[in-house]
């Protein structure tokens, strides 16, 4: 049983127990009356009728790859004639509803090996074409392979042949699934052989002054796909398969020489039409094609979420925890974290975030700050009922502290009824130490988090905090209640020595017996490199693993410093999108020589001085503001007569 994601919506699921075998139509016969069939452009029929393709080669593939594994192939196997395309059953003129072109593909046979490939779930509907960039739900769908109970085997003496021969052979395959020439016409076998067209045109003794001569062979050779607006990714697929066995192949780099590689591909474009199939909609849009980075995927982190997560899990049980996380800038820190804040607001828990900033030099008020906003969380998600017990289990626990806990979080005030409230404020108050501080706030997390409302307090850029904030941590974490805080502290494992109050902190929690655990983000591996480069380029990952291999080597696999220098590539003309392949371009051996050092600001200091002297000087000045500038300063800064023509 082999898994396919792709996009899918309200799908019904066949009974695997008891899947339809539905009307076999022979492929040539069926891919004619896709050819035949009319289905309105605003019905989107034309990607309609190019995913129904592409479902088959998909299937079609599969099948190979499976008869590969079992019995030797000749070329007479490999052709669109072996081939059985099962469909359900139509009332009459029922294939003019758009439903028939979505969901009737039941599943391919393979006649000469009994070969029968079911999809166990319709694999695509309509809204799957939706144009935005998470436009869909990711269904899996299962393809069952198994002896055939439609078909009888056909067997006669073959010369068996190679894994790059029956690439090729499918590359012909695809080139007549998707040309929309008539499948019994001489045109769609491309003179029988299209590798043979190329070696004809080029010659035996090709070299680099036959380079013109080389491109128009190929752009003739594919020109039926170009003329009916076949993707160009489809279009690079059919080249590259059929360039396997091809002397003197465009690409080198890019053929397709197994059919694991084939599959994998036909996979990417069902998996996600609108990034690696539909890419001219991008153009039609903004009129240019931009890097297509994916925004909230964490690329290469997989064990780490699942450690952080587990952590989590454990908290929301009973007790506390506390989770370090150490890495250079741009190793994903924060990105990490926050893929569990969406656990965390999903269980009813309340997440607390604050990074620290290098030039305020307050952490203590920013973390009581944070504090405080936790009492508007707690103010949206309860009902005036739980509101008020509450309160009555703040009064409490801190008694006639009140209205200093009240001075120490003044949102606190929105949870008390307006008769207590006024009481509240009227109360005296003893002046407060950091004593004093620690215990209110023990006291409140005591009351506020529950099993069924955990607190995530998340502390960015650790190194930045002073002894006051980590003694307040370790003072709320190792009380021994019931409360359920989960700490996590993230911090630049590149500026902090190992005297750091971090690592007394690790210590202090440790010997209170709170459990803790340190984790440190290195750099991704070079396949997550690919995956991410993949995705922003939108091509085929088999296709930028050489690109992907460079510029893992010059980032480590920090993925910002991934990202930057892409975007650097492009600023400088070394990455560049081709409007007439509808794919993009590089040249490994220039990014090869590029110089790079091993700190991300090396890359964005690059940037910065190549903008304009006025903008310079803007950054300069709100960076004096710390990491975040309020609007009122900005405002007032543009008042002065130094500042008003520049912001």
């Amino acid at each position: 049983v082999c898994k396919l994601s792709c996009y899918h919506h309200n799908a019904t699921m066949m009974n695997p127990d008891q899947p339809e075998l539905g009307e076999a139509v022979p492929l040539q016969t069926w891919l004619l009356g896709e050819i035949q069939k009319q289905i309105p452009v605003q019905q989107n029929g034309q990607q309609l009728s190019i995913i129904r393709k592409t479902t088959v080669a998909y299937a079609v593939a599969k099948l190979l790859r499976r008869a590969i594994t079992s019995t030797p192939l000749s070329a007479a196997k490999i052709s669109i004639d072996n081939f059985v395309v099962r469909t359900k059953k139509q009332h009459d003129n029922s294939e003019l509803l758009p439903t028939s072109s979505m969901t009737d593909i039941l599943g391919v046979d393979m006649i000469s090996e009994r070969l029968s490939l079911t999809i166990i779930e319709p694999s695509h509907v309509n809204n799957m074409l939706d144009e935005g960039e998470e436009g869909g739900t990711g269904r899996a769908i299962e393809v069952c392979i198994s002896p055939s109970q439609l078909l009888e085997s056909s067997s006669s003496a073959f010369e068996q042949i190679d894994e790059k021969t029956i690439c090729h052979l499918f590359g012909v395959m695809l080139y007549q699934l998707y040309s929309n020439l008539d499948p019994t016409s001489k045109e769609s076998l491309l003179g029988a052989d299209p590798i043979q067209n190329n070696s004809e045109q080029l010659g035996d003794d090709y070299d680099g002054a036959n380079e013109p001569a080389r491109k128009k062979a190929a752009t003739t050779t594919y020109s039926a796909l170009h003329d009916v607006n076949t993707p160009p990714s489809i279009i690079m697929l059919v080249q590259n398969l059929v360039e396997s066995k091809c002397d003197h192949p465009l690409n080198p780099q890019n053929i397709c020489t197994s059919m694991k590689e084939a599959c994998d591909d036909l996979h990417l474009l069902l998996h996600e039409p609108s990034r690696f199939m539909f890419t001219r909609k991008q153009l039609e849009r903004v009129g240019s094609v931009q890097l297509k980075f994916r925004q909230n995927r964490l690329y290469g982190r997989e064990k780490e979420m699942s450690l952080l997560s587990d952590a989590f899990n454990r908290v929301s049980a009973g007790g506390n925890e506390a989770f370090f996380i150490g890495g250079f800038s741009g190793s994903g820190k924060t990105r990490l974290v926050e893929t569990v804040m969406t656990l965390v607001e999903i269980s009813g828990g309340y997440v607390i975030k604050l990074k620290f900033d290098q030039v305020k030099g307050r952490p203590l008020l920013e973390l009581i700050s944070a504090f405080n906003e936790l009492c508007s969380l707690i103010r949206k998600k309860k009902s005036p009922q739980e509101l008020q017990i509450i309160v009555d289990q703040l009064t409490e626990s801190v008694g006639s502290d009140l209205s200093m806990l009240g001075r120490l979080l003044p949102n606190v005030y929105s949870l008390l009824p307006r008769g207590q409230l006024k009481q509240s404020r009227e109360q005296g108050g003893n002046r407060m130490n950091f004593q004093s501080v620690c215990f209110i706030l023990r006291q409140f997390m005591r009351v506020v988090s529950s099993k069924s409302h955990p607190v995530m307090l998340f502390l960015d850029d650790l190194q930045w905090s002073d002894s006051t904030v980590l003694d307040v941590i370790h003072d709320i974490l190792s009380e021994e209640t019931d409360a359920r805080c989960f700490f996590v502290g993230s911090y630049r494992s590149n500026e902090v020595s190992s005297e750091h109050a971090i690592f007394g902190l690790m210590k202090d929690l440790e010997t209170s017996k709170v459990t803790t655990q340190k984790l440190i983000l290195d750099g991704i591996k070079i396949e997550d490199v690919n995956t991410l480069i993949s995705d922003a380029l939108c091509a085929f990952p088999r296709t930028t693993r050489r690109l992907s291999t460079i510029i893992h080597e010059k980032t480590q696999g920090n993925p910002f410093f991934c990202l930057e220098f892409l975007r650097s590539l492009v600023d400088r003309g070394l990455l560049r999108h081709s409007l007439r392949q509808g794919s993009w371009e590089w040249d490994a051996e220039k990014i090869g020589l590029e110089n790079t050092t091993d700190n991300v600001l090396y890359l964005l200091s690059s940037k910065m001085n190549g903008l304009t002297n006025e903008v310079q000087t803007v950054l300069k000045v709100l960076s004096c503001f710390g990491i975040k500038v309020n609007g009122n300063i900005i405002t007032y800064l543009n008042s002065t007569s130094q500042y008003c023509d520049i912001i």
